[in-house]
């Protein structure tokens, strides 16, 4: 293959050379992943062999004869720096992954070997004084116990020159073979491992790169690689905001043991449209008007149309092509932008200070609750419909406005009808702050009012659900049924302690 002309060509076909930030701190994190990913696996195998009474002996009769050099100690531990070379070699995480994962497997299948077949080395013991003892220490340190048979040491070095012998020249290549020829030796020489040790790590790093590398290369494993990257990410930034969305992903991983890929358009369409929630609730910050930058995602996803390179932008326009390419049927595609330009009218209303009557409100929260609802149950193939539980759907919806009532209305969501605003008004109270609101009566009394409400629609809930009964899905809606079950018995009663009085209780 001919090199590419051009210089930026040139410093990308180079063999060393350093990394852009973002991509160093993608490579850096494989680094780390797969450091502790090794201590939790190798260390594990080593402590449970730690219990067996003894292993098989694998050393042959000329070993005897092989020196004791605590020296090469040094070439021993140099496996980490050929290791760490790779953030310089493989600048991309495109370019990483393949070389990171081949280093997980080898280490899983080694550990498996551990377990299965327990080694105990021939060798003397061995005492080190002198300049090398701190090097020697290091090396058997890093070694552990009884982690014989295959050597992960020799078939890391190995892995490591087969990777990089292919971005090489002549020189580079002959140099990293070497090298790992030398950890290979350096592991005998120290005492360390027996020969079949040394030749089963570089089998398996052969078997393993060549079984690995080709299939982790290709498109459409990466890119699905980079999709559930950016929802891991974007799970990790909703549950540093609220705990509650660390419950949430914790469910959705849980539900995707089994049917990962099946089960991929359920993580996608949560972050993508929670994202999206974010932004226009301004959770989620994005240079100017939230409005314009929601506008422009949905041109992007509708037309194709660019836009601005932000990071909003690219990662809710990734996440949202996956989940309409994922959804069948074009009705639940259109659900999504449907869906996206309700949540939409929220924010016009905080940019333009509206207040709604009850009519208009419970119409946008039905509205927003029968599609995010509607597209759960598709996307986990479930036989029921939302619309086949309107109860649930408007209690979602009560529970919504008074889960977050403080925090909208600190933003400027209002969500309490107009009449009522004028009646708090009109008793001296403030109804854009929470506080004042219920310091007000005719704020607790549509508090109040509004808690009867959800019991009544909780009560016909339970009805509805229960003739649903046996259908794929009913499940998921009696989850949110108890969800809001909870907050109506318990955690709304303990921020408004006023609802516990006698007569609100009774209409339960």
């Amino acid at each position: 293959m001919s090199a590419p002309s051009g210089k930026g060509a040139h410093a990308e076909d180079a063999l060393f050379g350093w990394p852009a930030w973002e991509e160093l701190k993608r490579t850096g994190a494989m680094a780390f992943g797969f450091a502790l990913f090794f201590l939790a696996v190798y260390g594990g195998a080593s402590w449970v062999t730690g219990f067996y009474p003894g292993g098989l002996r694998v050393d042959l009769p000329f070993e005897q004869h092989i020196p004791f050099m605590p020296g090469w100690a040094a070439v021993y531990v140099s496996m980490d720096v050929l290791l760490l070379l790779s953030l310089f070699i493989f600048r991309k995480w495109r370019q990483m992954l393949p070389f990171a994962l081949a280093l997980c497997a080898e280490t899983v299948l080694g550990a498996l070997c551990f377990l299965v077949l327990p080694v105990e080395v021939a060798w003397p013991p061995r005492a080190v004084t002198g300049s090398w003892t701190s090097v020697f220490q290091a090396a058997d340190t890093m070694n552990l116990e009884r982690n014989y048979l295959p050597s992960l040491h020799v078939a890391f070095a190995c892995t490591a020159a087969l990777a990089y012998r292919e971005r090489s020249g002549p020189v580079a290549s002959t140099l990293f073979t070497l090298w790992a020829l030398a950890i290979a030796a350096s592991t005998l020489l120290i005492h360390e491992h027996h020969l079949v040790d040394v030749i089963a790590g570089a089998l398996l790093a052969w078997g393993t790169w060549r079984v690995v590398a080709p299939r982790v290369r290709r498109e459409a494993f990466l890119e699905a690689v980079r999709v559930e990257a950016l929802c891991a990410r974007e799970l990790y930034r909703f549950a540093r905001r609220h705990p509650r969305y660390g419950l949430i992903a914790l469910a959705l991983y849980q539900q995707s043991l089994g049917r990962w890929s099946k089960a991929r358009r359920a993580r996608v369409g949560f972050c993508f449209l929670q994202l999206v929630d974010d932004v226009l609730d301004g959770d989620r910050l994005v240079e100017g008007e939230p409005l314009d930058a929601i506008d422009a995602l949905l041109r992007t996803l509708e037309t194709g149309a660019p836009a601005p390179r932000t990071e909003f932008h690219d990662t809710a326009a990734s996440l949202g092509r996956v989940l309409l390419t994922e959804l069948t049927g074009p009705t639940a595609r259109e659900h999504v932008f449907e869906l996206v330009r309700t949540m939409r009218r929220d924010r016009e209303r905080v940019r333009d200070g509206r207040w709604w009557d009850a009519a208009t409100l419970q119409t946008q929260l039905g509205n927003t609750f029968r599609l995010s609802v509607g597209l759960m149950l598709h996307v986990a193939d479930a036989g029921v419909r939302a619309e086949e539980a309107p109860s649930l759907l408007a209690a979602l919806g009560w529970c919504s406005v008074m889960r977050d009532l403080r925090e909208d209305l600190a933003q400027g969501l209002f969500n309490v009808p107009a009449n009522v605003a004028a009646e708090v008004r009109a008793q001296g109270h403030a109804p854009e702050d929470f506080d004042s609101l219920l310091a007000a009566e005719a704020g607790r009394t549509w508090v109040r009012g509004e808690y009867q409400r959800a019991r009544a629609l909780l009560d016909r809930s339970a009805k509805e659900l229960a003739l649903l009964e046996g259908r794929p899905g009913v499940r998921l809606l009696r989850l949110f049924h108890g969800s809001v079950e909870a907050f109506w018995a318990r955690k709304l009663p303990r921020r408004m302690p006023f609802l516990r009085e006698a007569p609100v209780l009774e209409t339960s």
